[in-house]
């Protein structure tokens, strides 16, 4: 069995709930996730075993179900699925393409040495609820979208506080003011853990910030046995990670679907 087909095993295929208030369900070759918001980063098809003659169908199906509950969704879209004509599809059925990431995996036996931070620089792990606000505090600062920061918070201290083990979050820190966060998922026994945020002040981007947080983030991954490390990246993040020794596996792009108001 090749990378891809254990990653779509593992971890689009799994049926286990991120969180409380999220479900996880497959109907038929469909894996779907299901959250108590309506926003689309709490909903989303993960995984879709498709053929050209039952695509149409499956996609009409997803829309009349998270349309019936009055949510928005993401079908993310990986450039190995089937069939070919998918995207297409997709958009014709009224999805929203966003931007493409590239998927890329590192081997996490890999041990390669921590990047050098210049002076006043500190990585914090955040433990403690109130921590968590520098994730606010960064990503409003990078995207300018202070909803979305708020979401992401609330969504990421319960996961916290859900499974303390499976989320590890870090910080880097000028003085008192945080200037990148980032965090590594890996639950115990799973052959893959993830990469997530990254997102570093501008000012402070090219000073081996975000390559220090990859660093001690693979480094927790590997102490809890996590055997192959990924991370689905931003065109600015690739050539970090594949100096790193990250290879590209697949490229992803998030179809976004919305009632009509």
């Amino acid at each position: 069995m090749n990378l891809l087909t254990l990653y779509d095993t593992e971890v689009r295929g799994s049926l286990v709930a991120p969180a409380p208030g999220y479900r996880v369900e497959r109907v038929g070759p469909i894996v779907r996730l299901v959250g108590a918001s309506p926003d689309p980063n709490d909903n989303a098809v993960t995984l879709a075993q498709l053929t050209e003659a039952d695509a149409d169908r499956e996609i009409a199906r997803q829309i009349g179900f998270f349309g019936a509950l009055g949510h928005a969704f993401e079908w993310k879209h990986f450039s190995h699925d089937q069939p070919a004509s998918l995207p297409e599809k997709l958009r014709a059925a009224g999805f929203e393409a966003q931007e493409p990431e590239t998927l890329v995996a590192l081997d996490a036996s890999q041990n390669f040495a921590d990047a050098d931070l210049g002076d006043g620089i500190r990585i914090e792990e955040l433990k403690n609820p109130g921590a968590l606000e520098a994730i606010g505090v960064v990503n409003t600062a990078v995207y300018g979208n202070l909803r979305h920061s708020e979401w992401l918070v609330a969504s990421i201290a319960k996961e916290k506080q859900s499974d303390p083990d499976a989320i590890r979050i870090y910080a880097a820190f000028a003085g008192d003011q945080p200037v990148s966060v980032g965090w590594v998922r890996h639950k115990t026994g799973d052959m893959f853990g993830s990469l997530w945020g990254g997102s570093t002040l501008k000012e402070w981007r090219g000073k081996g910030v975000y390559s220090a947080l990859v660093a001690i983030r693979a480094h927790a991954a590997r102490q809890q046995g996590c055997k192959w490390l990924t991370v689905d990246c931003s065109p600015m993040s690739l050539p970090i990670l594949e100096r790193r020794g990250f290879q590209r596996l697949s490229t992803t792009t998030p179809y976004i679907w919305s009632p009509k108001v």
